[in-house]
């Protein structure tokens, strides 16, 4: 019988893959950033795309700082959307705190495409984990802390639960139908198991996001966020409970519609690899990163970070 140490205790208890794919060694190696990684003084980056965020700004840079350490970077990307003065508010911080870093797309097209800008900024800098969060705080700053433990003990992904013990949602009934229904017909079509697949709080290791930006998401809309946890759904990985408060956006029709297509479209992708090779199997990180396909069906190989 497999015993469970402290830390497999904490990943059961919170969502994580099957002990099975944990790594060996001290967890808390994954605290200190690896050796030879570019600017690797860079311990957490967290991306924070935002627009019109003028009155809150401040407060939110202020709550976030008090999460991070002297090493922690926190990447503001803006573009012509935002019509307000956030920006001269954001160079204002980062004159002052080196921590706060603008980043200014204006050749941004949408939502995915400022994440996406964020993650490069993040990777080059030397980030070793890389948090994404709403800069309109729908997600709680303080939260941030939950995501630094739950890196720490060495799992590639941790992904924002709402729908867990511990978690929260407040908002409108609306939204919470279209995140919840959500989830639940993705974990349906896709084989997945989540107790989330629509939130955009998550943090991912260097490594699971050059594999997430090498393969790349169909979605222009928030829908990308489903597509990541999917791609890794076999990775090593945790929920985190947290507390969604009161959108600041609503989700239009268009949106809705883009995420069903995207969703139809996913399902009908792993329908055709599963005719091409027999039921849905798990890919290591590193056949994601190079874009190898799973071992045959007879091949009784388990990779690490199956469920």
């Amino acid at each position: 019988m497999a015993i469970l140490t402290p830390r497999h205790r904490w990943l059961r208890d919170h969502g994580a893959s099957a002990p099975g794919g944990t790594r060996s060694g001290n967890p808390m190696k994954a605290c200190a950033p690896q050796a030879g990684t570019p600017g690797s003084a860079i311990r957490m980056a967290v991306v924070v795309p935002l627009a019109n965020e003028s009155d809150t700004i401040n407060s939110f840079l202020d709550r976030v700082l008090a999460q991070l350490g002297e090493a922690d970077r926190v990447f503001c990307v803006l573009d012509r959307v935002s019509k307000d003065d956030t920006r001269q508010k954001v160079e204002a911080r980062a004159a002052a705190d080196p921590r706060v870093v603008l980043v200014w797309a204006p050749e941004n097209r949408c939502v995915v495409d400022a994440y996406f800008r964020g993650y490069r900024e993040a990777l080059q800098a030397g980030a070793q984990w890389i948090l994404e969060m709403d800069g309109g705080l729908s997600h709680r700053p303080e939260e941030i802390a939950r995501f630094i433990d739950a890196m720490g003990t060495g799992v590639d992904y941790a992904g924002g639960c709402r729908f867990m013990p511990g978690g929260s949602y407040s908002g409108p009934w609306s939204r919470y139908i279209l995140s919840k229904g959500g989830t639940v017909l993705t974990n349906l079509l896709l084989g997945t198991t989540m107790r989330d697949m629509t939130s955009g709080f998550e943090c991912f290791s260097r490594r699971a996001m050059e594999a997430v930006l090498k393969h790349g998401v169909r979605s222009r809309a928030h829908f990308f966020q489903t597509e990541i946890r999917w791609l890794l759904h076999d990775w090593h990985r945790v929920e985190v409970p947290i507390n969604y408060i009161n959108p600041s956006k609503r989700v239009g029709t268009a949106s809705i519609k883009e995420s069903f297509a995207n969703l139809w479209a996913l399902r009908r992708e792993q329908s055709l690899r599963q005719k091409r090779g027999g039921p849905r199997r798990s890919r290591s990180p590193e056949d994601v990163m190079l874009g190898l396909d799973p071992p045959p069906a007879d091949n009784p190989a388990r990779h690490r970070g199956q469920p």
